[in-house]
């Protein structure tokens, strides 16, 4: 991870090769840095104006799909971490804004904490998100191993188990969140949608429940998660 904040120069950098990045991607915007007016002490940067992205109501007035947008925010970080190397490590709500540009753009501000991925990560954490879709434990451990993350032993059965039942547990949840999600659309007219504090209850209910599943899996087994996945799962969990 890269902190950056205290020499400006080095952030707008970060901003430049971060554009450089997604330059062919119309649904990203990163304001361009006036390097006339920049030095170590002052950022100056194009004005960008945009809506925060967690500000519902304002982005349905601007007539952005959301759905839409929510796919944008999730692709531009698998395009970050598996094709760049090189992702936004501080995507909270001020840091990400929206506006109506190509039927809604993502706006990127903040480049001070950047954080960077090596080759062999990116490949592994591909191979990974494949063994998931493709339900094999056996492609997961591998692709854990050419990361680094699983260190490999005589007897790779219980750590195969181990695996297994985290892809299980990953498909139930997906399975009830789907369940869920009809149920809500067949009760609508019925039952009183849930409000922002229920749905965020719920959401940190799934998290703490898939956080128990890790710990519980990390106990036995020989995982070895480098410090970088904290800033990935911090990037993540910014956009879900």
């Amino acid at each position: 991870l890269v902190f950056q904040e205290i020499d400006y120069t080095k952030e707008a950098a970060n901003a430049e090769l971060f554009a450089s990045n997604f330059k062919d991607m119309e649904y990203v915007k990163v304001p361009q840095i006036l390097w006339d007016y920049t030095t170590p002490q002052v950022l100056t940067m194009e004005y960008v104006p945009g809506i925060k992205i967690n500000k519902i109501q304002a982005l349905d007035k601007l007539g952005v799909d959301r759905k839409r947008l929510s796919r944008y925010a999730v692709e531009s970080y698998l395009e970050q971490i598996l094709s760049h190397g090189f992702f936004h490590a501080d995507p909270h709500p001020g840091n990400i804004a929206v506006d109506d540009v190509n039927g809604g753009r993502l706006i990127f501000y903040d480049f001070g904490m950047m954080g960077s991925i090596s080759p062999n990560i990116r490949e592994g954490l591909l191979e990974t998100f494949y063994g998931v879709y493709e339900k094999d434990p056996d492609k997961v451990l591998q692709a854990m191993i050419q990361m680094g993350v699983l260190v490999p032993t005589g007897d790779m059965t219980a750590v195969r188990r181990t695996a297994q039942f985290f892809l299980n547990s990953f498909e139930e949840r997906l399975a009830v969140q789907r369940r869920e999600r009809e149920l809500a659309a067949a009760e609508l007219g019925f039952k009183k949608p849930l409000s922002k504090e229920e749905k965020m209850e719920k959401k940190k209910q799934r998290l703490a429940a898939i956080g128990e599943d890790l710990l519980a899996i990390a106990a036995d087994q020989p995982f070895r998660f480098p410090a970088t996945f904290t800033f990935v799962v911090r990037a993540f969990s910014g956009t879900i």
